[in-house]
């Protein structure tokens, strides 16, 4: 199977991964912010990764995605951690999943899904 952009190149992406579950994502990622290609020409819309780890330590490729959000236009790349063994969530005080960030954020998360962001 292959990533594709949304038919409009104007709408958001919305990725969720959990630890080595970050490859793909990472792939279409690069495609996007470090690779002179079309897509990277073509597409104006945001990207929202919200990425869990057990620890800072299993953040990979966290170099490339700070380049990559020096490389993304203005708001163009947003970057989220959960990392469950070393944060607290805002909702109960517990470890932070991925599923508190986009609880935490749940307006946001909404209104891209409700104006045709991909997830």
């Amino acid at each position: 199977k292959t990533m594709l952009l949304p038919k409009h190149n104007d709408a958001d992406i919305i990725m969720v991964a959990t630890g080595t579950g970050i490859a793909p994502f990472r792939g279409f990622l690069h495609r996007l912010f470090m690779e002179q290609t079309v897509a990277n020409h073509m597409f104006t819309g945001k990207v929202w990764l919200i990425l869990g780890v057990p620890v800072t330590g299993g953040l990979l490729y966290k170099e490339e995605f700070d380049a990559m959000m020096r490389n993304a236009g203005p708001n163009q790349l947003k970057i989220d951690y959960a990392i469950s063994r070393e944060q607290t969530n805002k909702i109960d005080g517990g470890k932070r999943y991925v599923q508190h960030v986009i609880a935490e954020n749940s307006q946001e998360f909404f209104d891209r899904m409700n104006n045709g962001a991909t997830c």
